[in-house]
């Protein structure tokens, strides 16, 4: 099965943002790559939603600031 193009893009913005969280990548390189992603608005608010209880808090706290600063959860 092939899965959409929405469904690759959110795949890729949630794998960046738990690699953040995993402080396996810096900040840097993940809100590289959500802005490379595309995706926006509710679909990353869902991202950030699930990912809640992952990782470490302040580096969640972090880069829901850094995309909320970019205007990403708008």
């Amino acid at each position: 099965m092939v899965k959409s193009i929405e469904t690759t893009t959110r795949n890729y913005a949630r794998g960046a943002l738990r690699a953040f969280l995993e402080d396996k990548k810096n900040l840097n390189w993940a809100v590289g790559m959500v802005r490379s992603s595309g995706v926006r608005g509710p679909r990353l608010i869902e991202i950030f939603e699930n990912l809640k209880n992952y990782g470490n808090p302040a580096r969640y706290q972090e880069a829901l600031a850094a995309c909320r600063e970019q205007g990403w959860l708008d």
